[in-house]
Order: structure tokens, then C-alpha cells, then sequence
């Protein structure tokens, strides 16, 4: 039996049509996979530098509590951690707080979980903001006591 050219052609017309197909099959799921890896990165950076902010930002907020007469650093640092961990995030669970006060630092710790990427693995992201403890007053007292007697020594 013989076959003619057009048959020919006509054969390699649909083979390329079934190849395109297959290879449209095997691709994709990569490419999905590296759209959803890509996507699930941009949600991971966010929450952090999100939560980075949010715990420096409260850890200020507790040491400039304390340079009040009757300031409380922990309840302040504490009080603006919860209400800046209550926005919401894209895939966290469990978010916790932790408020550590000492006699010349204020540190916030941010802890979360995230959500399950594949095949059920989860992430955790933990971060800290810690700020010292000023006085204000005590320090420009220091500096200009400290520039009175460099003024005696100068002259």
C-alpha cells in the first residue's frame, strides 16, 4: 500500500496537534507551581515587614511610656502590640504576642503560624522589635551639665 504526500502532511499536522497538547500538559503544572510559589512568597514578606513595624513601633511606644510621671511601658507596649496584631493577615494562625519589659529595654515578639503551602507543611515566623529606655530629661540634664563643665575647662 502506498501513501500519498497529502496523507503524509495531514499526519504531521495532527501529530503536532497532539504534541502541543501533551506538552501544554506536562508544562503547566510548573508554571502554576511557580505562580502560586511566587504569590505565596509576596504574603510571606509581607507579614513579616508587617510584623517587623508593628513590634518596633510598639516597643517605641512602651519606652516613650516611661519617661511619663506615671507611665506603664508594659501596658502601653502590650495595648499597641494586640491592636497592631489584630490586622488582618493572609494565611497566619495563631498569632501571639509577647511584651518583655526590663529596667532599660522594651521588647515586643511577634510569633505566628502560616498557612499550609504544600502538602500540608506549615511555616512559622517569629519576630522581635526592642527599644531602649530613655529619660528624656535625665539625658539633656547629663548633656548640658556635660557642655557646662567642657565650657570651664576651655577657658
Amino acid at each position: 500500500m502506498r501513501v500519498s504526500g497529502n496523507e503524509i502532511r495531514t499526519w504531521r499536522k495532527q501529530f503536532r496537534k497532539g504534541s502541543s497538547v501533551i506538552e501544554a500538559a506536562a508544562v503547566m503544572p510548573i508554571i502554576f507551581f511557580a505562580i502560586f510559589a511566587c504569590l505565596y512568597l509576596c504574603f510571606y514578606v509581607h507579614n513579616r515587614a508587617w510584623l517587623t513595624a508593628a513590634a518596633y513601633e510598639s516597643a517605641l511606644v512602651g519606652s516613650m511610656e516611661e519617661a511619663k510621671r506615671d507611665g506603664d511601658p508594659y501596658s502601653a507596649a502590650n495595648m499597641r502590640s494586640r491592636e497592631l496584631g489584630s490586622t488582618g493577615f493572609f494565611g497566619v494562625e495563631n498569632l501571639t504576642t509577647v511584651t518583655v519589659v526590663t529596667k532599660n529595654r522594651v521588647q515586643v515578639t511577634y510569633d505566628m503560624d502560616t498557612m499550609g503551602s504544600y502538602a500540608g507543611m506549615r511555616g512559622h515566623l517569629g519576630v522581635a522589635g526592642e527599644s531602649k529606655i530613655i529619660q528624656p530629661v535625665k539625658r539633656i540634664r547629663q548633656i548640658k551639665a556635660a557642655s557646662e563643665a567642657f565650657e570651664m575647662f576651655k577657658e
